[in-house]
């Protein structure tokens, strides 16, 4: 496993592993840039956000923008133990990341939602896990009741 995954906004993943960062020919320029070598090439970085919590940047290479979405191998093993999060769903459908039990569900049909609120709390390894909004909008339909098992990737909640 690689010390860290890197995935761009084109779509792009490289593993890179601590050795290549320690490996790498880079310099910090006072204005906060950095030049670096890379196989007999040079280029100009800057890291224009940052969101550290989240392990997610926005870098400039030679002027061209990338967003940087990182995982280390904490978040590669939740990754492969299907811990991990929904942030990212396209669609309307919120699944479950787990199996376990639903404790109690926090919305009704039609209500609105913003990103962020609890929808329900999921009981995995006795642990609460809360099923949060990737998106604003309104509970179109509720497909759990509370106690109900559920599986891996079965769908909770529908959002419109």
């Amino acid at each position: 496993m690689a010390d860290f995954i890197v995935k761009t906004n084109d779509d792009i993943v490289f593993e890179v592993n601590k050795s290549d960062i320690d490996d790498l020919d880079i310099i910090k320029n006072k204005d906060g840039s950095y030049n670096l070598i890379y196989e007999n090439k040079s280029y100009n970085l800057s890291i224009l956000k940052s969101d550290i919590n989240n392990k997610k940047y926005i870098v400039s290479v030679d002027g061209k923008e990338f967003d940087l979405d990182i995982k280390d191998s904490l978040d590669q093993m939740l990754d492969q133990m299907g811990f991990s999060n929904n942030k990212k769903q396209s669609t309307g459908e919120i699944k479950s990341p787990m199996p376990g039990m639903v404790l109690h569900i926090d919305v009704e049909e039609g209500q609105e939602i913003k990103k962020g609120d609890t929808l329900l709390v999921l009981e995995a390894m006795k642990m609460e896990n809360l099923i949060k909004a990737h998106v604003n909008g309104k509970i179109i339909s509720i497909k759990v009741k509370q106690g109900d098992a559920v599986s891996k990737n079965q769908v909770l909640l529908i959002l419109g």
